[in-house]
């Protein structure tokens, strides 16, 4: 328990894939240090969803005036401007205020606050949870006291890093693991005792497997699986419903193809804060394969087909599926950003994961065996362990 206040900035933002490992570990923080002797200010950006997960935090939320690197040459001064610009706000905010840790999400909003925060002797630690780091986490690497991945890097990565990194996992919300079949099934209004389908391409959906599966609902051997017709092996009848998690901006055009569908065998929602629920639910998932989104996979026990990102250059999202597939907890289907090869892809995939209940339990296991549900409150405790060490240093 700490005597003063424990002032931790969290840097980051911009997508929910840096913003919710974020606020798992502040969740797993405020578990441990008690009496309201723990702040945290958030370093994000101005955009929907960081204002959407931070408002509640009201002026501990600082809209930060950086921006991605442009890939533009034109556009070059626009990013060196807002990083000057968020620099110099943090130099000032530190000079006055100083800041116990900063907990650096990755990305291009956490970039500044690491950078003053390294500069000025404050800890950094580095949450990197995808298998490939990108840009601005491999400079971040060079100045942060702890990096945490979720898998091994490979040696181009860790070299000079000297025992700084920890492979203790993405950090998830608890309230993934709290939800039971009966819970989900009640919010989402559907049978407990059939299997469920999860679609998803994040917070924002993925048009190209939205597209995709929209093929294939006139496909004889999916409509037989969700009609309950094909025997699986063993005897029995596979039955299965869905639940598509389409994105907003995607919700009525998928809601309208689904309307020759029985009512009660799909759910699509077109953005859901309770996933939870949605795990708790979920036999089998199509989804894209960032850090978070596989994190919670394995921590969730759920099989998955998984459609890595197309349009990365570095196709991280094709490293992080991969580590699903070597553990044998999920399949790679290629996004070939067109839904006709798409359809026939993921339909080859589904053959077996829909009909064949031996196959997915030991998915089922192999994702369990890799998942890491208690990383959020290992890497609190790597940050509290932290300010011993440097409190120890500045005794010392």
């Amino acid at each position: 328990m700490m005597n003063k206040v424990l002032r931790i900035v969290m840097a980051g933002g911009g997508t929910g894939g840096h913003l919710y490992p974020g606020l798992a570990v502040a969740e797993a923080l405020g578990r441990r240090v008690e009496g309201g002797g723990l702040e945290i200010v958030w370093a994000a950006t101005p955009r929907a969803v960081d204002q959407r997960l931070l408002r509640v935090f009201g002026d501990r939320y600082v809209q930060q005036a950086v921006q991605p690197l442009a890939k533009s040459i034109w556009k070059w001064w626009g990013f060196w401007r807002g990083w000057r610009q968020t620099v110099k706000y943090w130099e000032r905010s530190f000079a006055a205020n100083r800041a116990d840790c900063v907990v650096a999400l990755g990305g291009y909003a956490a970039g500044p606050a690491a950078f003053v925060a390294a500069k000025r002797k404050i800890p950094v630690v580095l949450l990197n949870p995808d298998a490939l780091p990108g840009l601005a986490n491999r400079l971040l690497m060079k100045r942060a006291d702890v990096v945490v991945t979720q898998w091994a890097l490979k040696e181009e990565f860790t070299r000079g890093l000297k025992g700084k990194v920890k492979m203790l996992g993405c950090p998830i919300r608890a309230e993934l693991l709290k939800k039971d079949r009966a819970h989900g099934a009640m919010r989402f209004n559907i049978d407990p005792a059939k299997r469920t389908l999860v679609i998803t391409g994040a917070s924002l959906g993925a048009k190209t497997i939205n597209d995709a599966f929209l093929r294939m609902l006139w496909s004889p051997t999916i409509r037989a699986a969700f009609e309950g017709k094909s025997e699986r092996r063993g005897g029995g009848v596979s039955a299965w419903q869905i639940i598509h998690l389409a994105g907003l901006d995607q919700e009525a055009a998928v809601r309208e193809a689904y309307k020759h569908w029985p009512e009660m065998l799909v759910r699509v929602v077109g953005y859901c804060d309770d996933m939870a629920s949605v795990w708790s639910v979920a036999d089998l998932a199509i989804a894209r394969a960032g850090a978070s989104t596989c994190a919670e996979l394995t921590a969730c026990g759920v099989p998955s087909v998984l459609l890595p990102y197309p349009y990365h250059k570095d196709m991280h999202q094709r490293a992080n599926a991969q580590e699903l597939v070597n553990a044998g907890a999920a399949v790679i289907v290629e996004d070939k950003k067109r839904a006709e090869l798409n359809a026939v892809a993921i339909q080859k995939a589904l053959q077996s994961l829909l009909y064949e209940d031996e196959v997915r339990l030991k998915m089922v296991a192999a994702a369990t065996a890799v998942g890491r549900p208690r990383a959020a409150d290992e890497i609190a405790g790597e940050i509290l362990a932290l300010q011993g060490r440097t409190a120890c240093k500045h005794a010392g």
